[in-house]
């Protein structure tokens, strides 16, 4: 399921709104721009031209198609099949079951028994979740495949599921009934103070909407255990019709064949006779007055929403509406701008925050100012973000703002146009479908970037500031504030501050300027002294002079787009114990601490327009930088990460940012039973490692710069670099840069340290059953098993119990999901380290009610006990194997694939051979080994039960 609502609105491609006057001249006039044509679906042509590689087309019958030929990722073909229903077309008796008719479009049809559909999908090669799922929102419900091939017959598969899916659904009385607990387990999952926030939020913003009645089917528990199977063929009938659907297919296939596949799979399904009867979303009321509330949960982050309303006024595809949105979105820019620089001071009262417009599911225009206040200074994060909203209409903005952020507009507008042949098919046709619902253009980036050029020409603040006040000075303000604890004094105390906020006197903001970048030369560049080609997997390994290691390999995946890993030293394992928790310090705050002679927000400054990646990660085994650039920005990334190896700012504002980063992410360890999971099950499995897991608040709490310093000084000045550069690429130039910059610096070590010790764990010996104890919703609960292994020395034994993972899944699927209705998502886990010595774990996974947890360890212990005491059939055996061999091909046909593989190809060159061999391995196993895999490690003495439930069902409360 998912949620189409946003609070904070991306940048547009093609968000279109009202025309500039100030640039009448500079593109036609709204009026001028007459609708010349339609699509095929009736989205109107005016003055910007439809990417016309995509065939649009209408079925006798109704139904909307769009076809378009991509070959980005190679070989494979992504469907969408959209129908206009989800939450707010319910009735009263039928709340929830829109999405329920989404599950039981995986049970049962006409031509597929139930249980069946899973399965075929697995034997050809789809998993469930990854390349098949569905969605239910608000006002729509999409079906999806990711097809691994384009051979026709798979196709033919595929279109005949989503024929199936169209007209077909038994949804019969007993199937209904088992799937009743897997949905009431969805919603259970889902439950978490995010959604509980959302909720409370939509309810005072649009009281009166079916939007805030019908979020993620509010309410509707009871109705999911008793709504009768023919409420819910009821509804199916009534929505799903051809002529309320499209379906889109993108990948590398022949269009025209295609064409003829959907018209005769789906020419016999038949609309009714009689039209839609279309629902009233309901109505805001704009004559209200200034409106708070306080929503109040004990995990949520403090955070203020401010919201204006206006009369929805419908954007058309037009070259001035572009303009208008072009210019609204880069005031937006600099407002959020403005407020990044005040989050990262050091006295700020918030973490973080944005403004934003849009519509409000086309019934309201909308525009909403959202900061997210440190703890308990909500009244100081109100204030801030209602000036600096009212700081921008007041006075708009300076040149220096504009310039920085057409810098970053460019690079997003040309890179996007420069790489458009290679946009990937899931992307592309999610936005074909969702025009179907907002009739609107689907255009090439290309055709974005010539707009864009024409409208940033000669652009003034003025200009920007007259649309942003537009956009943005609209009607009442209301105000939603969500703390952990009440606020004193309620409403009235919230609309107090926002009134008082209202009377301060602003001043204008303040001119900036951009510094020049000061890391430019770190040396006599360096020499390389070994080059070397791996030929079987088309890749070359150089070594500079100062042992600095480089990889390159050229493909054309992405056009124009270069990936990059720089791997440094041996990370968390070469950081002492009591100083462990500044690895994650590295890898949240460090960037906020900037460089030596350039603060964060002077970096920010000068690398706008620019493709880099700023700070370093820690991982167990190494520090690392990873991100994808162009080859004009190369230069420029390698410059910066140089310099925050070699000078990294460890500066004050990098410590304030943590101090304020810790409250909320503390507050979240016990929020839901996965957080639990998540903060205390590494320490609990390992007996208290520190090195496993999130470490302990008291440390958290005690890192310093100091010791974030001390116990990186050795390994960022001399440990081991290894530089993975993947992509369209110019190699000389690559190994130019790298050689200037890396390859300057002083001498590395030549091989890792071993950090022997460092890598000893062990798994936990105890045996007696452990019960955690979350926060959260008092219904939800955890359910574990944990069954120790080992390392991954042996790699035929690693991709064996990888497999072995893979078929526990589908059985706890069927037996948990299927069978008990249970869980919505049970899940299965091997990890064998590569980092530690001997340690590994086989893990059980499922979120359960809490009475559920016998029933459902109980199904467990007997998956596990027929894995040891038989040999799996060889069906599930490849409906397991299959979707991972698929993946394997796919990935491939993929940079980060071939990234992760020479990510450390020289330092630990021993490890190619498992990228060389993997496929071999797969396809090795066998049902018996996985049956000895089984019996080896999944005994019964040896697996630790472990429940997570709330803390009242602790001893004693």
């Amino acid at each position: 399921m998912r949620i189409p609502f946003r609070v904070l609105a991306p940048l547009p491609l093609l968000a279109l709104a009202l025309p500039s006057a100030a640039h009448a001249e500079a593109l036609p006039s709204a009026e001028a721009a007459e609708q010349s044509r339609a699509t095929a679906w009736g989205n109107e042509i005016f003055d910007i031209a439809p990417d016309d590689t995509i065939e649009y087309g209408v079925l006798d019958n109704g139904l909307r198609y769009a076809i378009l030929r991509n070959e980005t990722p190679k070989d494979s073909v992504v469907i969408r099949f959209g129908f206009d229903v989800g939450w707010v077309d319910e009735e009263d008796e039928e709340l929830g079951l829109a999405h329920f008719i989404e599950h039981m479009a995986f049970n049962g049809s006409t031509n597929i028994p139930e249980g069946e559909m899973i399965k075929l999908l697995e034997r050809e090669g789809l998993a469930f979740g990854a390349d098949t799922n569905a969605s239910t929102g608000f006002e729509d419900t999409i079906y999806r495949l990711d097809l691994p091939r384009n051979d026709p017959e798979l196709l033919d598969t595929a279109l005949m599921l989503m024929r199936e899916t169209a007209s077909e659904l038994t949804i019969a009385e007993d199937a209904v009934d088992r799937e009743r607990g897997v949905i009431q387990s969805e919603t259970r999952t889902r439950n978490n103070y995010s959604i509980r926030r959302l909720k409370d939020y939509l309810r005072f913003v649009a009281p009166d909407t079916r939007y805030a009645a019908r979020f993620r089917a509010d309410g509707t528990v009871e109705n999911i255990d008793a709504a009768p199977a023919q409420t819910l063929r009821d509804l199916y009938r009534r929505y799903y019709r051809p002529d309320n659907a499209a379906i889109v297919i993108v990948g590398d296939i022949d269009p025209a064949s295609v064409r003829e596949k959907l018209a005769s799979t789906f020419a016999d399904w038949q609309a009714p006779e009689t039209d839609i009867e279309r629902v009233d979303g309901g109505s805001i009321d704009l004559d209200r007055t200034s409106a708070a509330t306080n929503f109040v949960d004990p995990d949520v982050e403090h955070i203020v929403v401010i919201d204006r309303f206006t009369p929805y006024d419908e954007r058309k595809s037009r070259r001035s509406d572009f303009s208008h949105a072009i210019l609204s979105s880069l005031g937006r820019a600099m407002v959020n701008r403005r407020i990044e620089r005040i989050a990262n001071g050091a006295d700020a009262p918030i973490i973080s925050g944005g403004i934003s417009a849009g519509d409000f599911f086309k019934l309201y225009d909308q525009a909403t100012m959202t900061v997210q206040a440190k703890e308990g200074e909500w009244e100081a994060a109100l204030a801030l973000g209602e000036q600096e909203w009212r700081r921008a209409i007041e006075y708009g903005f300076t040149e220096s703002e504009l310039a920085e952020q057409i810098a970053n507009f460019t690079r997003g507008y040309r890179t996007r146009a420069e790489q458009q042949d290679t946009r990937r098919s899931a992307g592309l046709a999610g936005g074909i479908l969702s025009t179907a619902k907002s009739g609107r253009l689907f255009v090439t980036p290309q055709t974005s970037w010539e707009i864009f050029q024409e409208v940033a020409a000669g652009l003034t603040p003025e200009e920007v500031a007259e649309v942003f006040r537009e956009d943005y000075s609209l009607g009442t303000p209301f105000v939603h504030v969500s703390t952990k604890q009440p606020i004193e004094g309620g409403d009235t105390a919230i609309l107090a501050a926002l009134g008082a906020s209202q009377a301060v006197a602003l001043a204008p903001p303040e001119a900036g300027q951009t510094a020049e970048f000061a890391y430019k030369d770190f040396g006599t560049p360096g020499t390389v002294v070994s080059d070397e080609t791996v030929e079987d997997l088309g890749f070359r390994q150089l070594r500079f002079a100062n042992n600095v290691r480089l990889n390159l390999k050229t493909t054309d995946f992405e056009q124009g787009r270069v990936r990059f890993n720089i791997r440094i030293g041996s990370g968390l394992l070469s950081i002492p114990e009591e100083a462990i928790a500044s690895g994650l310090f590295i890898s949240t705050a460090l960037d906020n601490g900037g460089l030596g002679q350039h603060s964060y927000d002077e970096l920010r400054q000068i690398m706008a327009g620019r493709d880099v990646s700023n700070g370093l990660t820690t991982q167990g085994d190494q520090f690392r930088v990873a991100g994808a650039t162009t080859m004009v920005d190369l230069p420029l990334q390698m410059e910066l990460t140089a310099a925050y190896l070699t000078d990294p700012g460890f500066r004050e504002e990098a410590l304030t940012r943590w101090e304020a980063l810790l409250p909320p992410f503390l507050a979240r360890a016990d929020a839901t039973p996965q957080a639990v999971a998540q903060f205390e099950l590494p320490q609990v499995i390992t007996d208290d490692n520190p090195r496993f897991g999130i470490p302990s608040k008291d440390k958290l709490e005690a890192v310093t710069l100091g010791q974030v310093r001390s116990s990186t000084a050795r390994q960022f000045a001399s440990s081991p670099i290894e530089i993975s550069i993947v992509g369209e690429i110019d190699e000389e130039q690559v190994i130019e840069e790298v050689a200037r910059t890396f390859g300057a610096l002083p001498e590395r070590a030549l091989t890792l340290q071993p950090f022997t010790a460092e890598r000893q764990a062990v798994f936990t010996g105890r045996s007696d059953a452990v019960t955690l104890y979350h926060e959260g919703a008092e219904d939800q609960a955890l359910a574990q098993v944990y069954w120790p292994t080992t390392d991954d020395d042996d790699a035929q034994e690693e991709a064996t119990m990888r497999v072995l993972a893979t078929v526990m899944r589908l059985q706890l699927l069927e037996e948990i999901r299927e069978n008990l209705g249970a869980s919505y998502s049970p899940g299965a886990n091997s990890s064998m380290s590569d980092t530690y010595d001997g340690f590994g774990s086989f893990s059980a996974s499922v979120v359960i009610a809490p009475d559920d947890a016998e029933t459902v360890f109980d199904a467990i212990d007997e998956i596990a006990g027929g894995l040891r005491e038989a040999p799996v059939d060889t069906d599930l055996l490849d409906r397991a194997r299959r979707p991972m061999l698929e993946s394997l091909a796919k990935s491939r046909r993929e940079n980060g694939y071939w990234l992760g593989l020479l990510s450390e190809s020289q330092l630990r060159a021993d490890r190619l051979d498992r990228y060389r061999d993997y496929e071999t391995r797969l396809r090795n196993v066998t049902p018996e080994m996985l049956k000895e895999a089984a019996a080896k490690y999944l005994r019964e003495d040896s697996a630790l039960r472990i429940r997570i439930v709330h803390s009242s069902l602790a001893p004693g409360q």
